[in-house]
């Protein structure tokens, strides 16, 4: 079971980290500054499966809203 669960993390590190580095994305002026170093560092946790709690948690508020599945009426 942890196996699986170091594979979704690794999932969503990867995830967040291609949308840190996608040119095409518009970020905040402030945000641009760190958003490819942040990429590199998840990058980094996913490679040693040593997933901060606190990456965690910005990796999965960086994916949250592209992988929402909820139908709007």
């Amino acid at each position: 079971m942890k196996k699986r669960n170091d594979l979704r993390l690794v999932t969503d590190f990867k995830q967040a980290s291609g949308l840190l580095r996608d040119d095409n994305l518009v970020w905040s002026a402030d945000f641009e500054e760190i958003r490819k170093p942040l990429a590199a560092l998840i990058d980094l946790e996913a490679a040693t499966y040593r997933f901060n709690p606190f990456l965690v948690q910005i990796c999965q508020a960086l994916i949250a809203e592209e992988n929402d599945i909820t139908i709007g009426n």
